[in-house]
């Protein structure tokens, strides 16, 4: 009983935690799915996660949903040109992939882009691994969607 009371209340806690993260919190029982505190029946919540449209107005709100014109690209990936011993600055450029050019991570925010993933890239072989402070140096990689 002692377990099922933990479990219940850790669930519960989870439904009224308002979650700044972009991963939705998911838990189904029978016929209902609650997707970050909001209930579903089983037929609506398959539709919705079925639909990307969908998803992204059920964790926005369709008031904050933007359509993305066809032909647009959802993801892109950024990477520095220079190798840094820390994160670049703000005003570092990213070369852009899905023909976005050259950005800084404001612009990319601009442009209705969001961060997914940070990735540290070590030089090639061949290349200095340190910088001049004696720190390692990295290409920093962006993957961003919208």
């Amino acid at each position: 009983m002692n377990r099922f009371g933990l479990v219940l209340a850790l669930v519960t806690g989870l439904l009224f935690v308002e979650s700044s993260a972009m991963a939705a919190f998911i838990f189904r029982a029978g016929d209902s799915v609650w997707v970050d505190g909001k209930r579903y029946t089983w037929e609506e919540w398959k539709k919705i996660r079925d639909d990307p449209e969908l998803v992204r107005q059920s964790q926005e709100g369709p008031s904050q949903a933007k359509a993305i014109p066809p032909g647009q690209p959802r993801a892109a990936s950024c990477t520095t040109a220079i190798y840094h011993d820390e994160f670049p600055s703000d005003d570092e450029q990213f070369q852009c992939s899905s023909g976005l050019g050259t950005l800084t991570r404001q612009q990319i925010l601009e442009k209705g882009w969001k961060v997914d993933l940070i990735e540290k890239l070590p030089p090639p072989s061949g290349q200095p691994t340190q910088s001049p402070r004696g720190l390692p140096l990295f290409s920093y990689k962006l993957v961003i969607s919208r």
